[in-house]
């Protein structure tokens, strides 16, 4: 699927014809393959998983799936010494025999992790049968769902696949998001999820994101590093936020001459992320301003220069302290920044990079 929807800003498109207007447009660009694997989180309070198999490769699967609330069933004849005591703990349930058919009744999903392939083979049989989802561990062609490599810091977790291409990259990937995710995210999140109710009485939209922005970004990491409760201090945030002590309207200035998401600088990768409105040249890739936060509305300038004065369209875009990001496929001047400036808004001003030269994507090709 490709190409995008673009709604058209009717007041805009009126009295000038080169702007038109999204809410969150949505790019999609041509793919170099299809997703072969869907991501999606399943809920597992309810959900009843059986496993068939009791060696070293169904030891690893329980790990994982014992730190979910799911009713798990294992069916080995001969189970490893740590399944036995998982049951009789109460963590799982330990059936020694082989798994049957009627077993399937009421199941969620199904692991073939036998390290047999006649066994698994008639475990497969047995979920096709009965329509539950069936992983085979390590055969990734037999199975309906992978399980991907994961980052817990719940109830913030991340998953990572790579369709079963790459499992080092995976590891790699995995190895560096939890070098930037300490094991406090888990506890700030809970604390906020803790609190989602009463931060309610902030108005919708801008305001609640300025303030779980300031709570992940500043005032959490701060209070769990100081030894603070996280409940207090979620309310004094809450004060401060209540108490009208809000942002100024900001516009950043950047710009890249590029259609390579990797080469732009992290400011402006950051800047897209946190920004309100994206005013961009009709230049800007898709591919780039696929970066945006998914709520953030979009300005297209088809033509610079016949929109209104750029400065006022930024300034006017800004009102309300929202952050509003122009992103430029050229240098952005600085007789703009002090226009910008002028018309009462904080201006930040981003340095970009050229595209490649011509000879350079000759060699790299």
């Amino acid at each position: 699927m490709a190409g995008n929807l673009v709604l058209i800003w009717a007041a805009y498109w009126r009295q000038y014809g080169n702007i038109s207007y999204s809410h969150k447009v949505s790019i999609t660009t041509e793919r170099a393959s299809p997703m072969q694997h869907f991501p999606i989180f399943l809920a597992m309070a309810d959900a009843r998983v059986l496993l068939s198999g009791g060696g070293a490769a169904a030891l690893a699967k329980l790990r994982l799936l014992m730190k979910t609330p799911a009713r798990i069933e294992v069916f080995a004849r001969d189970a490893a010494p740590e399944i036995v005591t998982w049951a009789r703990q109460g963590r799982l349930r330990h059936h020694a025999r082989d798994l049957q058919r009627g077993d399937l009744n009421g199941a969620t999903l199904l692991y073939a992790a036998d390290e047999d392939d006649a066994l698994d083979t008639r475990t497969i049989a047995f979920g096709r049968g009965a329509g539950v989802l069936t992983n085979v561990v390590d055969n990734l062609q037999a199975s309906d769902f992978i399980t991907p490599a994961m980052v817990d810091r719940a109830p913030v977790t991340v998953a990572i696949g790579t369709e079963g291409t790459a499992p080092v990259l995976a590891r790699k990937i995995k190895a560096a998001l939890e070098e930037q995710l300490p094991v406090a995210t888990g506890a700030l999140a809970a604390a906020a999820a803790a609190f989602r109710d009463r931060a309610e009485v902030l108005p919708h939209g801008e305001a609640r994101r300025r303030f779980w922005a300031d709570w992940f970004d500043a005032t959490g990491p701060e209070a769990q590093a100081a030894g603070h409760d996280l409940d207090v201090a979620l309310s004094a945030l809450l004060t401060t936020h209540q108490a009208g002590q809000a942002r100024a309207p900001r516009v950043t200035l950047a710009w890249t001459g590029s259609d390579d998401p990797d080469l732009l600088v992290m400011k402006t990768r950051r800047a897209l992320d946190e920004a309100d409105v994206v005013v961009h040249d009709a230049a800007i890739a898709p591919e780039i301003l696929e970066l945006a936060r998914r709520e953030a509305d979009f300005l297209t300038l088809h033509d610079t220069a016949t929109v209104p004065p750029l400065p006022q369209l930024l300034a006017q875009q800004a009102k309300g302290g929202r952050h509003v990001l122009y992103l430029a496929c050229s240098p952005v001047s600085d007789s703009l920044a002090a226009a910008t400036r002028a018309a009462g808004t904080q201006v930040t001003m981003i340095p970009g990079l050229p595209a490649a030269p011509a000879f350079q994507r000759q060699e790299q090709a």
